[in-house]
């Protein structure tokens, strides 16, 4: 397979929260079957970029845009996106031709799935979608069944985005569910009982990751008189509102805000923490997690999770026996949850963490679950 299939990774953008993606083409390489990886946005080495055109790829660019009108039925939006990067289209559709792609694979279900599934009908290639979170719990289903309806194959990383995405399409079977892995050997397990009591958490500062329920819950912590602090890694648009909401519930000294940290950087936050604690939220417009990367690792890790049943977390954590899971908004009710939890001896809640996380989710086992993923969608076409 390493030899005879060629990948060509679809994605817009590499961003700093989406550790997953950079696991998966770590794994990708490492398994023999390393990804051509296209960038769609220009300021990146790798990206497409926008390049004057010459004829035959003027002739390519009025031959796709006869995809934007279709998509124009579904979303005005989207496809006047799509008209305006038309050329990075044009462009892609050039370099996998070059350089003998057999199979385009686009990450997430927005513009990259656009882009990949005019090319490989172009290019007569199958291609693959890998869809995620935002992408799918957003997206109205009549758009989201469009642009999935040339996949060969569909790769959710959720059974809650699995269903979500079955529910749009007309015929589910194409979809299969491989779950983000964790390259164990980097995670050693090592719970501590004797841990101070840290709170930590890692997201990008956004609504959905209710932080600022997290906030909340913590004043009620300090009004008991409970000893703890906060340590938030990340950033994003709700940064100065949250520090203004720890400031006025007089817990600004408890929370440390860290910003981005590399990997490394938080698997030591996490390891030295007493509880990892997301917990997430449903917005109006159906957003949500799905399993988040911080709660996965701190499975791994050896630190006790605390999350809600707002996203896919259900799929991995079961409530009292390796983590935490309770009702998302009810800043009170997480109070007593942790609370209870720094209260307790975890111990036995975080080696069935790790044996949750050994048994589902080991990057080298889904790696290859996902190759044979790709490589069936190829042999459907022969």
């Amino acid at each position: 397979m390493a030899g005879a299939l060629k990948i060509g990774y679809v994605l817009d953008w590499l961003a700093p929260s989406e550790t997953f993606i950079r696991r998966e083409l770590d794994g990708l390489r490492d398994s023999g079957l390393p990804p051509r990886l296209f960038l769609l946005r220009c300021g990146n080495p790798d990206s497409l970029g926008f390049h004057f055109p010459d004829l035959f790829q003027w002739r390519l660019a009025f031959a796709v845009a006869g995809y934007a009108r279709k998509l124009a039925a579904h979303s005005k939006i989207d496809a006047a996106r799509l008209l305006r990067r038309l050329l990075q289209v044009v462009r892609l559709i050039r370099l996998a031709r070059a350089e003998g792609i057999g199979l385009l694979n686009a990450q997430f279900a927005g513009i990259t799935a656009d882009f990949a599934a005019v090319a490989a009908r172009v290019l007569g290639i199958p291609w693959v979608c890998s869809v995620h979170a935002h992408d799918v719990f957003t997206s109205p289903p009549g758009l989201l069944g469009f642009r999935l309806s040339t996949a060969k194959k569909i790769i959710a990383c959720s059974n809650l985005a699995a269903e979500c995405v079955r529910r749009a399409v007309p015929d589910p079977d194409r979809v299969e569910v491989v779950h983000h892995g964790l390259p164990l050997a980097e995670y050693p397990f090592r719970h501590c009982p004797d841990t101070p009591s840290v709170l930590f958490t890692a997201a990008r500062l956004e609504a959905k990751k209710g932080l600022d329920t997290l906030l909340d819950a913590a004043a009620e912590l300090a009004r008991r008189k409970i000893d703890f602090k906060c340590a938030i890694a990340g950033d994003g648009p709700l940064r100065s509102a949250l520090a203004a909401r720890a400031e006025k519930s007089g817990i600004a000294e408890r929370v440390e805000w860290l910003g981005w940290k590399t990997p490394s950087e938080i698997r030591s936050l996490i390891a030295g923490a007493r509880l990892v604690v997301l917990p997430s939220r449903v917005l109006p417009d159906g957003d949500r997690d799905g399993i988040a990367n911080a709660v996965l690792e701190a499975m791994a890790l050896g630190t006790v999770a605390v999350t809600t049943t707002a996203g896919a977390a259900g799929e991995i954590i079961r409530n009292g026996e390796n983590g935490f899971i309770i009702a998302p908004d009810h800043p009170l009710l997480l109070a007593d949850t942790l609370e209870n939890a720094l209260r307790q001896d975890l111990s036995p809640l975080a080696v069935a963490a790790r044996a949750t996380v050994e048994a589902e989710f080991d990057l080298a086992n889904n790696i290859r679950k996902t190759c044979s993923v790709l490589q069936s969608a190829r042999d459907e076409r022969k």
